[in-house]
């Protein structure tokens, strides 16, 4: 840490509390977590794993004694204050970015589509996602667009189509199957095609620290349908560039796709002011700067003499801002 001369140290995985602590006391560096999701929460409201709220503890460790905590909503920022009230005057709200590319682009300048649509959803399988809700839809969409195709995109690990089929399908859901298809773990170049066919993009989850899909589908013109919570209800404005449901409503959630897949002038609405605000607002080289003003002010906080702060490639006296490779659209782990 004192080689490489770092000003802060931006942690993204609790895990490295321990050992992020130790150098905190060690070198004087102030600390930067970024919440990418509540353990508590993923436990509390979306269903999680007994596991999510064991591992809490050490989660909120790090939150109450971090410099700063960065929270990518500001439904987020609630949710850490109600958490760890110690935590109240350290948390700024960043969201996530997102990378523009030639594909997206492209398709989001495309002509409407006039034939049978598909929607698709793109995310993890677990059951904060909704992606019973989005089954439980199916049926009541058919009965009045029976040629509309749903695609499930992703799964666990070396599962196939078929094998997550097999999981999270209904009993009695047999009439419906030819209108449905998972696809099993995909790649990221599959997952972005997916994207380039698809007509509506559908987010339906219970607990969304942020929804880095709703970026994706905007960013590739997508109309979207989203549950009215966290990230989505804060990136997404209703009925200008997306349609929100109450979540855990899948009778709520077929009629906002019903209405969708029936008005093609609101479909074409939704995508291209979509379209404009995900490149207006979060592609990196807006995120980028916000998160260096939040460097800037710890900082500023431990030297009478503000730091510059500039983007990658700057010499020193700005900070190195670590970025991932270019990639917009990522398989569901």
């Amino acid at each position: 840490m004192r080689a490489c001369r770092a000003d802060v140290l931006h942690l993204h995985v609790f895990w490295l509390w321990p050992l992020a602590r130790r150098l905190r006391e060690r070198t004087g560096i102030p600390i930067v977590y970024t919440v990418h999701s509540l353990d508590r929460a993923e436990y509390e409201l979306g269903q999680g794993p007994p596991e999510c709220l064991t591992q809490s503890d050490l989660q909120e460790s790090l939150i109450a004694s971090a410099d700063r905590i960065v929270a990518l909503t500001q439904s987020e920022s609630a949710l850490i204050a109600a958490y760890v009230p110690a935590a109240c005057g350290r948390v700024r709200v960043v969201g996530n970015g997102i990378e523009d590319c030639p594909g997206a682009l492209a398709t989001a300048s495309r002509p409407p589509t006039t034939g049978p649509l598909t929607v698709l959803y793109s995310g993890r399988f677990v059951e904060r996602k909704g992606v019973r809700d989005l089954l439980a839809a199916v049926p009541l969409v058919l009965e009045r667009a029976p040629n509309t195709s749903f695609v499930l995109a992703g799964g666990h690990r070396h599962c196939s189509g078929d094998d997550m089929a097999r999981y999270w399908l209904p009993v009695g859901f047999e009439r419906y199957r030819e209108r449905v298809r998972f696809t099993g773990w995909l790649s990221s170049q599959d997952l972005a095609r997916l994207y380039g066919q698809a007509d509506v993009l559908v987010v339906p989850s219970w607990y969304e620290p942020f929804g880095m899909v709703v970026l994706e589908g905007m960013l590739y013109g997508l109309p979207i349908v989203a549950s009215s919570v966290g990230g989505p209800a804060e990136i997404l404005e209703h009925e200008r560039t997306g349609l929100l449901h109450p979540p855990r409503d899948g009778i709520a959630l077929a009629a906002a796709l019903t209405r969708l897949i029936e008005e093609p002038g609101l479909r074409q609405r939704l995508r291209q002011e979509a379209a404009r605000e995900v490149r207006q607002t979060w592609l990196y080289s807006k995120v980028v700067r916000r998160m260096c003003s939040v460097y800037a002010e710890m900082c500023t906080d431990a030297s009478e003499t503000p730091t510059k702060i500039g983007l990658p490639g700057s010499p020193r006296g700005h900070f190195p801002i670590m970025r991932r490779e270019p990639h917009h659209v990522s398989a569901a782990p």
